[in-house]
């Protein structure tokens, strides 16, 4: 029993790990790290460059310039993929993750305009 126990920590422990490293890579795409990172093009604000509708979809309470804390805009990134893509989520699917940051929940009809954004995501995983 300890075993088992043993092995499920180190998993859980293990995709957490591997949980940083995708938004540390989604960090290093969208701001160069910047959590103070504006695109006045796009209203799109934060270290993930989230927009105003991507955080009216994600649910979160507060309001849009509050993700200029990281901690606060990964909450929002979260909610978001727990959302539109939860089996990826649980999974660490960071393909999708990363597909469905970039194109938005219906990132699916058309794929193929999210392809450059994942290289770029998975160079820096």
């Amino acid at each position: 029993m300890k075993k088992i126990l043993v092995v499920l920590l180190l998993s859980v422990s293990a995709q957490a790990a591997n949980l940083d490293g995708f938004f540390a890579a989604l960090a290093k795409v969208e701001s160069s790290g910047n959590a103070k990172a504006v695109n006045k093009k796009e209203t799109a604000l934060g270290i993930y460059q989230i927009r105003p509708g991507y955080f009216k979809d994600a649910r979160v309470k507060g309001n849009h310039e509050q993700v200029f804390n990281p901690v606060f805009a990964r909450s929002v990134c979260e909610a978001y993929f727990k959302r539109y893509e939860p089996a990826a989520f649980a999974s660490g699917d960071f393909e999708t993750l990363a597909r469905c940051h970039n194109g938005g929940c219906g990132w699916r009809k058309n794929k193929s305009a999210t392809d450059s954004y994942w290289k770029k995501i998975k160079k820096n995983l």
